[in-house]
């Protein structure tokens, strides 16, 4: 019996992103990208401000909305699945919600954390996306909700800014600082020459692949816009960022995130 062909077999079928694909530096999501995945975020309900971590599965089981009632729920932390780069919100007016009423948001039948009603809402982590990887392959998977925004900013660095996105904008400024080398939209290699196309690229639930190296001025990445100046260009709304410090594998990666979400 050949072991080392059942055991590339195993990993083929392996349905875990994080663990059939070796590199990832940082991983958010809602759904467990790992077998020894455990809380994936931390919620505040409206009734009481109480918090409580929940698994994926609590998510979508009907543990969170019992827990929140017929109130909100927001979220103040997204774990890293990866390690210890939580992505983190104290600010409550700023954290994203993803219990309205006692409802489940969902998008394409899978949770989903929306902007908040402030709409410089985001996340701050500590990880540092300098950390000697010149180019790095990042996959996010959400929508824009009709707002204008960003997928990523810094800290305090006031030209740290990804993927801006603003309707009918001619602004090329999409991205300043970070270097964008490809941009898959839906699986299909595209250019992106402004933040209007931008923002029409992200109508829709998408999944969108860029390689990239960040040279942030401040080396600390924030889900959402720049927090020195947020001008309104919060977060886009969230279900999955994962970061790899590898760009091998693009496409069976892309089959893995859409083959849970089915996109496109």
């Amino acid at each position: 019996m050949n072991f080392s062909i059942i055991a590339a077999s195993r990993l083929r079928l392996n349905p875990f992103l994080i663990d059939r694909f070796s590199g990832a530096l940082a991983a958010y999501s809602l759904r467990s990208l790992s077998s020894s995945t455990t809380n994936v975020i931390k919620a505040r309900r409206s009734s009481d401000n109480a918090e409580l971590d929940f698994t994926a599965l609590e998510i979508t089981d009907g543990t969170l909305t019992t827990w929140t009632g017929a109130g909100d729920g927001f979220v103040t932390i997204i774990y890293d699945q990866v390690g210890s780069n939580d992505l983190t919100q104290t600010n409550a007016a700023r954290q994203g919600i993803i219990v309205i009423g006692g409802t489940l948001q969902t998008e394409n039948g899978k949770p989903i954390i929306l902007r908040s009603t402030d709409n410089n809402g985001g996340y701050i982590s500590s990880y540092a996306p300098n950390d000697g990887v010149t180019v790095k392959g990042v996959f996010y998977v959400g929508d824009n909700e009709g707002k204008s925004g960003s997928i990523f900013g810094s800290n305090s660095g006031g030209e740290d800014y990804g993927f801006v996105i603003t309707n009918g904008s001619s602004s090329t400024l999409v991205d300043n600082f970070p270097t964008i080398s490809l941009t898959k939209l839906n699986g299909t290699t595209t250019t992106i020459a402004n933040r209007g196309e931008a923002y029409t690229a992200s109508t829709n639930q998408f999944l969108i692949y860029r390689e990239i190296d960040f040279s942030f001025g401040n080396n600390v990445l924030a889900l959402g816009y720049r927090f020195i100046n947020p001008s309104n260009f919060g977060m886009l709304s969230f279900q999955e960022m994962v970061i790899f410090r590898n760009t091998s594998d693009t496409v069976e990666k892309e089959n893995n995130v859409n083959g849970f979400y089915s996109i496109y």
